[in-house]
């Protein structure tokens, strides 16, 4: 195991006291070391920085201490106590409070309910006291900056405000501990702003906050301390002063990364694969007009509720709409379903992969044969050996890391759970791929091998069209760059003219 770097907690100003503390932590499933013997410490008032690669066991880490799994060796102890928690209303108990990518929110519920779910405050005889249950909701979220009521409905909030009911969640069991797993995967830059102001106040009132998240430009004005794991291990734990961007990726991949620039050359003919005219769909997109050559990558970028995901869900069919021509080499299309979509030549690898692109239940081999699950049908039903062997093919050619086909999608890191999907995709004869926030919630080392894969892909003669707000990202892989606001395209820009200040001005004042 790498050395771990210490320092004394007071070369920030924090408290020594130390709220958590794992020492030696163990952790095995069937063919995989996901903790191969982790140290971390975590002290009251910190803001403390968890990363790692997809797969480097920062999620089990935070299922073990939030009691959601048991570990295999090692202790935890909270405030120097040694614990042992057999669930999670144990931990939470304990002040542990975790706040997960995907929200564990009852969409049909209200906001005040949802706070209070599984402890509802109760009047005699048992019922539940609503009067007292919205007052108290509301004093949660008025800590939290929330100014929405708490009678509505967590369906009708956007990520945004959902993450702040489960933040008023945490708050309600006075969380001592809380730990954000990739807390701005799905935020605005305003809603992210908001995010770290309220984390900064609950770090000042004495709450200890382990911070997960893959974008490296947040970790330097927020966090005191980052602690890196590869492969299971404490590759380190260091003052976040002491690292820039380079030595956080040199500490996360176990090598030196020379560029943060993708760099690739364009292979796009002179011909339009994909043309999109004036294409409208009333409170969404309008006139939106553009043109993908074979072998190009284009970037539509802007802020959240631009219309970039509608207007990529329209392409596929999940949408229609008013007026607008679709033509795929040169031949109009007008696709109503994405099975329509397909059977033309599109594929969409979208935003929310465990919601729309993978069923987390079923194993890979199943997920990745579903586009094209007629190839494998013979006399006596479908040709499982056959779907195997197609998915470890594609399991091999992009480096899914998993035990094996049959292993359950769910159980996968983000980022191999990101290139089953893709996997599912390129099963397909597709010839137009649109890629909605391709690297979301995705390592550095996954970042690079999906921005590879497109570069191929594109080689081959495809049209990519890709929707993307990581700013690096769009500089990165984009040989055009289509600026969208409010519904509309509002600037073109071409390789040789992208840069982060003109795009910032194009998509935020048009």
């Amino acid at each position: 195991m790498t050395a771990v770097a210490t320092f004394p907690a007071t070369h920030f100003g924090i408290a020594p006291d130390e709220v958590l503390s794992v020492r030696g932590l163990r952790k095995t499933f069937p063919g995989v070391v996901a903790l191969g013997g982790v140290d971390f410490s975590l002290h009251r008032g910190e803001v403390h920085a968890l990363l790692g690669a997809n797969g480097a066991g920062k999620s089990t880490l935070i299922k073990i201490v939030a009691g959601l799994y048991q570990c295999d060796g090692g202790e935890i102890r909270l405030n120097g106590a040694l614990v042992a928690f057999g669930n999670t209303a144990e931990a939470a108990r304990a002040g542990i409070s975790v706040i997960y990518q995907d929200f564990a929110l009852v969409p049909d519920l209200s906001v005040a309910e949802n706070i209070f779910l599984g402890s509802e405050k109760t009047a005699k005889l048992g019922l539940i006291d609503r009067r007292a249950t919205h007052a108290e909701a509301r004093r949660l979220l008025d800590l939290v900056g929330a100014p929405f009521p708490t009678t509505a409905f967590v369906s009708e909030l956007g990520s945004g405000q959902r993450q702040l009911v489960e933040i008023a969640k945490a708050l309600r069991s006075e969380a001592k501990i809380l730990i954000l797993d990739e807390p701005t995967a799905s935020l605005s830059h305003a809603e992210s702003e908001r995010l770290f102001a309220l984390v900064r106040h609950l770090a000042a009132s004495g709450v200890g906050i382990v911070y997960v998240s893959h974008r490296l430009e947040e970790i330097a004005p927020l966090v005191q301390w980052v602690t890196v794991l590869r492969d299971g291990l404490s590759a380190g734990t260091f003052p976040a002063e002491s690292l820039d961007r380079s030595k956080i990726i040199a500490l996360i991949t176990g090598h030196e990364r020379h560029s943060s620039r993708y760099a690739r050359e364009t292979s796009a003919s002179d011909a339009p694969a994909f043309e999109v005219n004036r294409l409208t769909r009333t409170g969404e997109f309008e006139d939106v007009t553009f043109t993908v050559r074979r072998g190009e990558v284009v970037v539509i970028t802007g802020l959240v509720g631009a219309g970039r995901t509608e207007l990529l869900e329209t392409l596929f069919g999940l949408r229609h709409a008013e007026c607008g021509e679709i033509r795929l080499a040169g031949k109009a299309i007008a696709p109503r379903t994405p099975r329509e979509a397909i059977a033309a030549g599109l594929a969409l690898i979208p935003e929310d992969r465990r919601g729309q692109g993978i069923s987390v239940v079923m194993p890979v081999y199943e997920n990745i044969a579903l586009p094209i699950l007629r190839r494998f049908v013979s006399r006596f039903g479908l040709a499982i050996g056959r779907e195997i062997a197609h998915a470890e093919a594609l399991i091999s050619r992009l480096n899914i890391r998993m035990p094996d086909a049959r292993t359950p999608a769910g159980a996968l890191s983000g980022g191999n759970q990101q290139k089953v999907v893709l996997a599912k995709w390129l099963s397909t004869d597709a010839t137009v791929l649109l890629f909605d926030e391709p690297t979301q919630g995705v390592d550095v080392a996954a970042k690079d091998e999906i921005y590879g894969l497109i570069d191929r892909l594109a080689a081959q003669g495809r049209a990519i069209l890709i929707v993307s707000s990581d700013l690096e990202e769009v500089l990165a892989v984009g040989d055009r760059v289509l600026a969208m606001r409010a519904g509309r395209i509002v600037a073109e820009f071409d390789s040789l003219t992208i840069s982060a200040n003109r795009i910032v001005e194009a998509i935020t004042h048009g």
